[in-house]
């Protein structure tokens, strides 16, 4: 868990004399490290979440300090802390007010308190959580792996955690350059700032660990209800738009599954709603949803999946096959029963229409542009090349499962 603004502020306020003075509600969001700025200009170059202090040299600029909040809200920085009383003898109200207005955290500190000591300060306590995360990280994974971990994990993150709750993972998996790299980890970061603590804020209020496994993130959230999870969804949708509007990133979600200690479990599961995301090229894969693809994707032997689907609907592929090149009408048809001049539904694609529309010729015939005739021709011929009366539940069932494999991608 990151560390966020208002944890540094409450330890540090009266060390450094800080003062609120807008923003109070977007004071939950994370804090990945801390700069000196003075101009407006230098914040494209900022990738979020920082933090900076300013001392106001240019307060003799009309406007700047407006541009300045103006520009590190527009570029999802954390927040502001003005150094008062040499260049800047006090905070504009128009200032305040913007920030007040669009909860961007604004703070005042006098210029008899070191600027240099505070960043220093602050940076160390960065560093020291991001310390801290990788070495939870560290145990997190192993539970993910189904692997031990010491005992006293559990007291020590027991205060954070309902240890006999519900977890749900939502599992990303993206496909990056090294320059996307730290797009991505940025993205990561604005993540965490949807998980909120600070009491009057909006966000998602659940306790969560973020970490990278196995080249992929995983985002565990604690007690999460079945409701709140398409909203959650939508936000990660939102904040990785631009690596999922390519095919660069997929997201498989879990179902949640009972006690920290099934942490596998639930990665097991998360893994594959995932595989299907990227098998299928779906963004997004809820294993809720997946039905009996969520058993098929869950086979750790693809190749016999796929030998099974091949083996059932060889002789129909060996049909289409044959009969590709094949223009003219299917014999036994009648002159009414000419195929439609959109008609390119093989044998093998006809069955499926034929198992999807609940054997009903004239559907099948809708689906394929089909004559119903020709339907009904092939569907007996087809009887005969698999050797199925192709009429029960049972006598179909096998079909289905042998095109949902070839759905599969694999």
């Amino acid at each position: 868990m990151a560390i966020r603004f208002w944890e540094m502020f409450e330890e540090t306020k009266g060390q450094y004399q800080l003062r609120l003075l807008a923003g109070k509600n977007g004071m939950d969001s994370v804090v990945s490290w801390v700069h000196m700025v003075e101009d407006e200009t230098i914040i494209s170059r900022f990738g979020g979440t920082e933090l900076a202090v300013t001392t106001g040299m240019k307060a003799g600029t009309e406007g700047w300090l407006i541009r300045l909040v103006t520009a590190m809200k527009n570029a999802g920085c954390t927040g502001l802390i003005v150094n008062t009383g040499r260049y800047l003898a006090a905070v504009p109200r128009q200032v305040i007010t913007w920030c007040e207005e669009h909860d961007f955290p604004l703070l005042e500190m006098p210029w008899e308190i070191s600027v240099t000591r505070l960043i220093q300060d602050y940076c160390m306590r960065i560093m020291q959580q991001t310390r801290r995360e990788e070495q939870t990280g560290a145990l997190f994974a192993r539970l993910l792996l189904g692997k031990t971990v010491p005992e006293d994990f559990f007291d020590e993150i027991g205060s954070r955690f309902h240890l006999e709750g519900t977890f749900r993972i939502f599992c990303m998996k993206p496909v990056l350059t090294p320059e996307e790299n730290v797009l991505f980890r940025q993205a990561v970061l604005r993540l965490e700032n949807a998980f909120g603590l600070w009491k009057n804020g909006s966000k998602i209020r659940f306790p969560y660990f973020l970490l990278e496994l196995n080249e992929a993130w995983i985002l565990s959230v604690n007690d999460l209800p079945d409701q709140d999870v398409p909203e959650l969804t939508g936000q990660i949708e939102d904040l990785f738009a631009d690596f999922f509007a390519d095919s660069r990133l997929h997201l498989g979600i879990g179902p949640a599954c009972q006690d920290i200690r099934n942490l596998k479990l639930a990665l097991s599961r998360a893994r594959t709603a995932l595989k299907m995301a990227c098998h299928m090229n779906l963004k997004i894969v809820d294993f809720n949803q997946m039905g009996f693809f969520g058993i098929l994707f869950s086979s750790s032997d693809p190749e016999l999946l796929k030998s099974y689907a091949d083996s059932l609907l060889a002789p129909l592929d060996a049909y289409d096959s044959r009969h590709a090149a094949s223009a003219k009408p299917e014999s036994g048809t009648g002159p009414s029963a000419a195929p439609s001049p959109h008609c390119d539904a093989g044998y093998a694609a006809t069955l499926r229409a034929y198992i999807e529309n609940d054997r009903s010729l004239i559907k099948t015939a809708a689906a394929t542009f089909t004559h119903r005739n020709t339907v009904n021709y092939r569907i007996q011929n087809m009887k005969r090349l698999l050797g199925n009366e192709l009429r029960t539940p049972t006598e179909l069932f096998p079909y289905q499962i042998a095109f949902w494999i070839r759905d599969m991608g694999l």
